[in-house]
């Protein structure tokens, strides 16, 4: 199978961090990228890698939840999905708005995922706002990339692929005691997503 664009890491990480070299495991491995992938979106109420979102329902990209949003009253609005790679269209209560260019319009802080009305204010209103951005990461960040390495070599270490541990919630050994966390985060990933969550969790 090839792994989809919202996965946060490669086989190739994955496989060289858990010193594997033949091809046995493969399938299972991107399987648990995959999952692993979809945990992290999940934990960070976000979509971490790059893709588009339109509020067009015409568009292949039409995705209302990302895209159709609510006007706050206020001039500046939080996008759902950032950091922001491109926005190429803004409308409000049905009127395109342009970025501003020494007058009316709206600036972008593109990393922050804010759009800001120079004049005026997003009017309160229901799903009165409408984009066309694209959004996420286009290559994960070294240090979420490495969270999803780990994440995902914990959880074939778990399988009874990855030496028969599925199941076993710890063990001792001669240097100490090693424990397996049965699929939830390990501490390190988490102290890593923690940087990551959307803003409306913190």
């Amino acid at each position: 199978m090839a792994l989809s664009l919202d996965a946060l890491t490669t086989l190739a990480a994955v496989k060289r961090y858990l010193g594997l070299t033949a091809i046995d495991h493969d399938d299972l491995l991107e399987g648990l990228i995959e999952a692993v992938s979809a945990q992290f979106n999940a934990f960070c109420d976000r979509k971490l890698r790059a893709r588009d979102y339109s509020h067009l329902a015409e568009d292949p990209d039409y995705d209302p939840a990302n895209a159709l949003l609510s006007g706050s009253g206020y001039p500046e609005l939080l996008l759902p999905q950032y950091p922001v790679i491109s926005l190429t269209t803004l409308v409000v209560d049905g009127r395109e708005v342009a970025p501003a260019a020494g007058g009316s319009g709206y600036a972008l802080d593109a990393a922050a995922g804010v759009v800001s009305l120079t004049s005026g204010v997003f009017p309160r209103g229901w799903h009165n706002v409408g984009l066309v951005y694209r959004a996420g990461f286009s290559a994960a960040p070294a240090d979420l990339a490495q969270a999803a390495v780990e994440q995902t070599a914990a959880r074939f270490q778990e399988s009874a692929a990855g030496q028969g541990r599925l199941g076993v919630s710890a063990r001792t050994l001669a240097d100490g005691s090693v424990s397996y966390h049965g699929g939830a985060l390990l501490p390190q990933v988490q102290a890593v997503l923690e940087r990551y969550r959307n803003r409306s969790l913190l």
